[in-house]
């Protein structure tokens, strides 16, 4: 289309979460949901009393995709016993996968999920119930694999990275190839002094999850575990003003943008109707 009609790469502007090619104009969409949970919790509200947790949760009750499901069998057949778990499936879906993941879909049958919120299979949790009831879980588990909504993507951050964030949670990340490194570029703090975060070179899912069960297996042996556990508590407790700081800064820019734009559209309409702003009274 740009070819057919002689557009200008200049003149070509996509908005979204993730940047269109470089020839093109890119305006960030704004990650609602990830902005909005400091609206819908507080982090002083936690139970932080981490005396009963397991090494290691992941939730993954809102919404099946392969990678979830691949995430949530590595992640338990690696900790058995030590593994906090949300999950569900549609049985027809169940019964489709069979053939191609027997021994996912056999665990997932003799499984019992730590579902903390009681749904049909075909439900979906939105977002904010989610978050308002994360701090019933959060000291379920010490270190929270967060499974975010497109395992490909690098900039699109939801609120299942933000409950984290702004809670101070240790975490790994199952998303796009580079994703952690664009957290820390947004200015939060990651974990790569006491853990191994290599697997945020992946490029597909499945390398992707390998990494970091290998990454928290080799924690999980260490025996100065607890050691480096708490080094990333104290770690991830930084990033709760970080994420407030970045999430006020974000609005206010916005804020101002959209009354400069505002403010130069009416001098545009002012100019066409040959007035000066001295000449306007509003």
């Amino acid at each position: 289309m740009q070819h057919a009609l002689n557009i200008p790469d200049d003149k070509i502007c996509f908005v979204s979460v993730s940047p269109s090619l470089p020839q093109w104009c890119w305006i960030p969409f704004p990650l609602e949901a990830f902005e909005q949970v400091g609206t819908l919790l507080e982090s002083t509200s936690i139970n932080r009393d981490l005396d009963a947790a397991k090494f290691v949760g992941v939730l993954a009750g809102s919404r099946w995709s392969v990678a979830r499901m691949r995430m949530c069998y590595e992640v338990d057949k690696a900790f058995p016993g030590d593994a906090f778990i949300t999950h569900k499936m549609a049985k027809s879906l169940l019964s489709r996968l069979q053939q191609w993941y027997q021994q996912e879909t056999t665990w997932y049958n003799n499984r019992k999920f730590n579902n903390d919120l009681l749904l049909s299979e075909f439900d979906i949790i939105h977002f904010t119930d989610a978050v308002r009831e994360y701090p019933k879980i959060w000291n379920q588990f010490q270190i929270e694999i967060i499974c975010e909504t497109d395992e490909y993507q690098n900039q699109w951050f939801t609120e299942k990275t933000a409950k984290c964030l702004s809670t101070g949670k240790p975490f790994v990340l199952l998303s796009g190839q580079h994703s952690l490194k664009n957290l820390r570029q947004m200015g939060f703090t990651t974990f790569a002094k006491s853990i191994d975060e290599s697997y945020d070179d992946c490029v597909l899912p499945a390398q992707r999850i390998r990494a970091i069960i290998k990454s928290l297996q080799t924690l999980y042996l260490a025996p100065n575990k607890t050691e480096i556990i708490a080094e990333m508590q104290e770690k991830a407790r930084k990033n709760i003003d970080i994420y407030h700081n970045y999430v006020q800064n974000k609005i206010q820019l916005r804020t101002h943008t959209q009354s400069y734009n505002r403010g130069s559209a009416l001098l545009r309409h002012l100019r066409r109707a040959k007035l000066t702003v001295s000449d306007y009274n509003p």
